[in-house]
């Protein structure tokens, strides 16, 4: 991806401009989630869902609370639920409440891109996961269609040039929602290692 040459115009298409917005805090965000989880043993893979749990749980509330029918993501917080209780695993408490002063359809817009997007990381994550767990974690939570669908539509809403208070509202919320996602896996897991012992 191209440099961002400007922070409040986009550049091409609102797809394109975000993803080169948040390029830094994404790659930042793959490495912070790999050192504070990973996927290589049965119990990382559970902190890894714990810590998507956390983070989840307070965006898909603030989005449901604000945002738009097409811009509602569909929840996958009950999914990881139920990947972690089939791991003989407790929820994990929610991260603070995501707070964002917005109410633009760009805020709502740029909120729900990362979380769409991150259903196609999911799908990556997801072969490593059958291939290291040799089919037997569960993953309802990595394999889930419905947020692929709602990628699919998402697109639309995109891949087009963008008046640019759309893309200074997506550009602030996305940024936000990857920001709420580090400091997530910066604090690490929110329940302790020493609950997985059994696993």
């Amino acid at each position: 991806m191209a440099p961002v040459k400007d922070g409040t115009e986009a550049s091409g298409d609102l797809r394109s401009h975000l993803r080169a917005a948040t390029m830094a805090a994404h790659d930042l965000l793959d490495a912070a989630m790999q050192a504070a989880s990973g996927w290589q043993i049965r119990e990382d893979y559970a902190r890894f869902l714990e810590l998507q749990h956390a983070a989840r749980a307070p965006l898909e509330d603030w989005l449901a609370a604000r945002a738009p029918a097409d811009l509602h993501p569909p929840r996958q917080t009950a999914l990881i639920a139920q990947d972690l209780a089939a791991l003989g695993r407790p929820l994990p408490p929610p991260a603070p409440a995501f707070a964002l002063d917005a109410g633009t359809r760009g805020d709502m817009l740029g909120a729900a891109w990362v979380l769409a997007g991150s259903a196609l990381g999911n799908r990556a994550i997801a072969r490593q996961v059958q291939r290291i767990g040799g089919g037997a974690w569960p993953a309802a939570f990595l394999d889930d269609g419905a947020m692929l669908a709602f990628w699919q539509a998402l697109r639309a809403s995109i891949e087009h040039s963008a008046d640019p208070c759309e893309v200074e509202g997506a550009t602030r919320a996305a940024t936000a929602v990857f920001a709420h996602f580090l400091a997530v896996a910066e604090r690490g897991s929110p329940v302790p290692a020493s609950a997985g012992a059994a696993l």
